[in-house]
């Protein structure tokens, strides 16, 4: 946080709280940490992280754009931890009209939210919301947890942990000012990946290497997956053969699929 003397002497520094003159339903949500620059464009976001080493990178970020475009001014509302005696995330999400949200998937919701993850929450303000631009980022990402992400929220910038340096915080920032999608390095090798097996591996492979990977055994199957014995059968050996390993075991199918990062 910047002392008052910094302030005075960079406009695009950030306040620790809004002026008490603002208006009583903004004051509602004066529990959580609010951050903003002086120019002449507003963009208001919601960021919902838990990393200090992301959140030091989002406002260095902001503070990047802000001193080479003094007409951008980012307004935004920051919870780092859901505290039961706040404003609840839902209370939140609908007395305000976010730009952008930028979210860590991992963050850990409470029990008493609404919304106890952040797929519910932001598949809420995709069908609410349609306009605003989401950002998210992910741990350990793998070609079936993207398919999962994509399929039910689709964000319009996904960033992988491992990518996250200054750079590529940047960059996805300057996307979102421009409405424009975002995907960090690695994210880009595993859509590769995805669209390069997009013909021979569909949704019910995917299904059937989780639940192998998972310990679930082959005659079990049916029930988890819905489909026939025998055409799983058919998929694990057109998976084998997928990933050279005809012949071998489940466990090794499972192992290579897992070092090449599609589960």
């Amino acid at each position: 946080m910047c002392n008052s003397s910094t302030k005075q002497k960079n406009k695009a520094t950030y306040n620790s709280r809004k002026p008490a003159t603002q208006d009583k339903k903004e004051n509602e949500f004066a529990p959580y940490q609010i951050f903003k620059t002086v120019a002449t464009k507003t963009f208001k976001y919601l960021l919902i992280e838990h990393l200090s080493l992301l959140k030091d990178g989002f406002h260095n970020g902001l503070k990047h754009i802000a001193v080479n475009n003094t007409f951008l001014n980012f307004e935004g509302i920051e919870l780092s931890d859901i505290d039961a005696n706040r404003p609840s995330l839902n209370d939140l999400i609908n007395s305000n009209s976010f730009y952008f949200i930028w979210i860590n998937l991992d963050f850990p919701f409470p029990v008493h939210e609404k919304y106890n993850t952040s797929i519910s929450l932001l598949s809420t303000v995709k069908k609410n919301n349609p306009e605003t631009h989401i950002v998210v980022t992910m741990r350990n990402t793998t070609v079936y947890s993207l398919r999962k992400v994509f399929k039910k929220i689709n964000p319009h910038c996904i960033l992988e942990l491992i990518d996250c340096d200054q750079e590529t915080i940047i960059a996805s920032l300057n996307a979102v000012i421009k409405r424009e999608v975002y995907y960090s390095r690695n994210v880009l090798l595993l859509l590769h990946k995805f669209l390069k097996t997009f013909e021979t591996m569909d949704n019910t492979d995917y299904a059937i290497l989780h639940e192998l990977d998972l310990g679930t055994a082959i005659t079990a199957l049916p029930e988890k997956v819905h489909l026939s014995h025998s055409t799983i059968l058919t998929k694990r050996t057109k998976l084998k053969e997928l990933f050279n390993l005809v012949g071998k075991t489940d466990t090794d199918l499972i192992k290579e699929v897992k070092r090449q990062n599609f589960i």
